[in-house]
C-alpha cells in the first residue's frame, strides 16, 4: 500500500499531520515545540494513562510520531497547531523540507509545502485551487502534479481522487507517508505540544 494508502476512504474526521524530511521524529517533535517532560516513548498502556481523557481536546495538543522512509511525521489527535499559522512549518522545514496536511468536516482540505523555513505553496480547498487562492513564495509548484492526478487547477476543479485524495496523493509524490502499523504500534513516541503564546492559561 502507498504511503498513505490506509487514509484513502478512512472515516477520519480530523486529519492534522506535519511531516518533515531528513529529521527523526524526535527532532521533529522538538521543533514543534513539545514540551521536553512529555516528549517519550510510550506504551499503549502508558499512553492510554497519560493522555486518554485530554487526547481528543483541542486545546491539549497531544501527539504522537513515526518515521516512513527518509520523513518523519507527527500526527496531532485533537489540534491543529500545523496550520494555525505559519510559525510551527517554517521552524520545522528550517534547513529542510516540511508539509502538512490537513483536513476536519467542514469540509476543509489543506497542504503546505515549506522549505528552508518559508513557505512555498499553501493550497486550501475552503478557499479554492485556482491560483488567484494559494499562498507561498512559489504557488503554482505543483501544477503538473495536480493534473496528471486529474485536477483542473485553473477552474478549481479536484478531479476523481476527491478534495483528500488529491493532496494525499501530492505529499505521497514527495515521498511523505505514515505506515498505519506504526501509526497503532505498540509503543509511541508522543508529546504536548506547547500552546501558541497567545493561547497559553
Amino acid at each position: 500500500m502507498s504511503g498513505l494508502g490506509w487514509m484513502y476512504g478512512a472515516d477520519l474526521p480530523l486529519v492534522s499531520v506535519t511531516f518533515a524530511r531528513d529529521l527523526t521524529a524526535r527532532e521533529l517533535l522538538e521543533r514543534m515545540g513539545a514540551a521536553p517532560a512529555t516528549l517519550a516513548e510510550r506504551t499503549r498502556e502508558e499512553f492510554r494513562e497519560d493522555f486518554g481523557d485530554i487526547l481528543h481536546e483541542d486545546d491539549a495538543y497531544v501527539v504522537t510520531a513515526g518515521r516512513y522512509g527518509s520523513w518523519s511525521w507527527a500526527w496531532e489527535h485533537g489540534s491543529w497547531l500545523c496550520v494555525d499559522g505559519d510559525g510551527l512549518l517554517g521552524a520545522v522545514s528550517a534547513g529542510t523540507a516540511a508539509l502538512v496536511l490537513h483536513a476536519n468536516e467542514k469540509p476543509m482540505v489543506e497542504f503546505r509545502y515549506a522549505e528552508n523555513g518559508r513557505l512555498v505553496t499553501g493550497l486550501n480547498t475552503l478557499r479554492g485551487i485556482e491560483p488567484e487562492h494559494r499562498t507561498g513564495l512559489d504557488p503554482d509548484r505543483f501544477d503538473s502534479e495536480l493534473r496528471a492526478l486529474g485536477a483542473r487547477p485553473e477552474t478549481g476543479e479536484t478531479g476523481p481522487l476527491g478534495l483528500r485524495g488529491l493532496f494525499y496523493r501530492l505529499a505521497e509524490g514527495l515521498g511523505a507517508g505514515m505506515d498505519r502499523d506504526d501509526f497503532l504500534a505498540g509503543t509511541v513516541l508522543s508529546a504536548r505540544l506547547r500552546p501558541r503564546p497567545d493561547r497559553a492559561a
